[in-house]
């Protein structure tokens, strides 16, 4: 059942979102120290990664009637955003913090529209299942933003103590190992990636506006006939 489909897409991004920003924000302080000697750039690569997502969000709504649809929007920035991705980890492996920013900020600006259009996922996916199969599944879907919230996040910050005990990292040690700092690189640079690919595969399988609006034509044709 495509409801049911689309439920699961909606909850499985923000399961993406929360766990990847979890991991993202537990470790970067620890990349900013360990791996660019710097814990004052926190701050700056927070901005650069916020800010975009803010501007996004406010000329989401232009873009989406632009192009009519929000998958177009999702799809197409999350496709961009992965091409900035890779050249987010190339810069890292330089240590070009300009370059690094830079990167940062593209992504944020290709992905904020994701987070201003979900509500309105949510509200299709249940208009959908209620033309569908004539329930009203409003507060449960809602609901499911909710737990991906909580559960994504809870998730994320479990997994970042995790990942940073199994690289062997010490907090009291003022020098740390190469294994540590491996992982440290890894969950700052990597991970985030590996998320936003997850996202994108979720995103192209999110076409519950297309679902309705097929539904309605097929409709309007049986009752002109």
């Amino acid at each position: 059942m495509l409801s049911n489909k689309y439920y699961l897409v909606i909850l499985g991004i923000y399961l993406c979102q929360y766990c990847g920003s979890g991991i993202t924000q537990g470790v970067g302080v620890y990349y900013m120290t360990y791996i660019m000697g710097n814990p004052a750039l926190l701050g700056l690569f927070s901005m650069a990664q916020m800010l975009p997502m803010i501007v996004a969000l406010s000329v989401t709504p232009i873009l989406v009637k632009k192009f009519g649809s929000m998958w177009k929007v999702n799809f197409y920035g999350f496709c961009l955003s992965l091409v900035f991705g890779l050249g987010f980890i190339g810069a890292a492996l330089a240590k070009n913090v300009t370059l690094m920013l830079a990167c940062m900020m593209l992504k944020g600006a290709c992905t904020g529209s994701i987070m201003g259009t979900l509500n309105a996922y949510v509200a299709e996916t249940s208009a959908y299942t209620f033309k569908t199969q004539g329930v009203h599944l409003d507060g449960t879907m809602f609901s499911c933003s909710s737990l991906g919230v909580k559960v994504g996040g809870g998730i994320g910050s479990a997994l970042c103590g995790l990942l940073l005990a199994a690289g062997g990292f010490d907090g009291l040690a003022a020098v740390q190992t190469d294994g540590a700092l491996r992982m440290i690189t890894f969950m700052y640079i990597v991970i985030p990636f590996l998320f936003q690919i997850l996202q994108t595969l979720l995103i192209s399988q999110l076409k519950v506006e297309q679902a309705n609006r097929d539904w309605d034509n097929a409709h309007a044709t049986e009752a002109k006939a």
